[in-house]
């Protein structure tokens, strides 16, 4: 799949739910995580359904589990429903760590988050969407709200600038990150 990067359209949308899962709904699930798994240079952590311009709220992550191994996973319908009251713009709140996105290759910017998160989403299971609620932290819970923040079409830009934060354009010539100015991001 092709992942599309701004200003493109469907990155600005709201998706719509998921009811019924079909062929076309379990094709395109495994092609998004096929899509996500093969991503290299750079290699990314998630991809919601807009960034393949697909309307559909779902994404895939692929993170490490506790164990050091990649565990990828598909979240259909996902909605937070508890968050930790602290946000936090990296490990530590003293330590920043710079979001990206395949969608805005180059962009780089703190972002707050809510340290934790807890949230609702389905799975497929068969031909069924099964209902489930789980708690995420850290770097976890950070990828979790960059990805539904995809799901209504709102960018990690976005709630740099909302909190008057910094956002970063790689210089291709010397690797530096260099600021950018916010205006020129009102044009995404």
């Amino acid at each position: 799949m092709k992942i599309v990067t701004i200003p493109h359209e469907s990155l600005r949308r709201e998706t719509e739910l998921v009811t019924d899962v079909d062929k076309k709904l379990l094709n395109f699930v495994r092609d998004l995580q096929k899509t996500l798994k093969n991503k290299k240079n750079p290699q990314g952590v998630g991809l919601a359904a807009p960034q393949v311009d697909k309307g559909w709220a779902i994404f895939t992550t692929l993170l490490d589990t506790v164990h050091g191994a990649l565990e990828q996973r598909i979240f259909i319908n996902p909605k937070i429903i508890d968050a930790s009251d602290e946000l936090i713009t990296g490990p530590t709140s003293e330590e920043a760590q710079l979001e990206g996105c395949l969608s805005m290759p180059g962009l780089y910017a703190p972002v707050l988050r809510h340290e934790w998160t807890t949230f609702t989403f389905q799975t497929i299971e068969g031909t069924e969407l099964i209902e489930h609620t789980e708690t995420f932290h850290d770097f976890a819970s950070r990828v979790m709200q960059h990805e539904l923040d995809h799901l209504h079409g709102i960018l990690f830009t976005d709630r740099a600038l909302e909190d008057g934060l910094p956002v970063y354009k790689e210089n291709i010539i010397t690797k530096q990150l260099d600021e950018i100015d916010p205006e020129l991001l009102s044009l995404f």
